[in-house]
């Protein structure tokens, strides 16, 4: 069985709700909203914990977004 990075293992252990498209999506900034959580309205799908810290951008998915400053793409195996 092959080693994770902590990165991963919270992928593997933290399901996202949905997935979407979203240029956010591929992100490291974002935090996506939990399988079964019933608090976020239901066109949220994360929140951008690198833009307006401490209070984060909450990421919807109607939202265009073509390029941002912020982006860090997420490391894929």
């Amino acid at each position: 069985m092959a080693e994770l990075t902590p990165e991963e293992f919270l992928d593997t252990v933290l399901v996202p709700e949905k997935s979407s498209d979203h240029i956010c999506w591929n992100c490291r900034g974002l935090k996506p909203v939990l399988k079964d959580s019933k608090f976020p309205p239901a066109d949220i799908i994360g929140w951008c914990t690198k833009i307006h810290w401490p209070h984060y951008w909450c990421v919807a998915d109607f939202n265009v977004v073509k390029k941002c400053y912020a982006f860090e793409q997420r490391k894929k195996g």
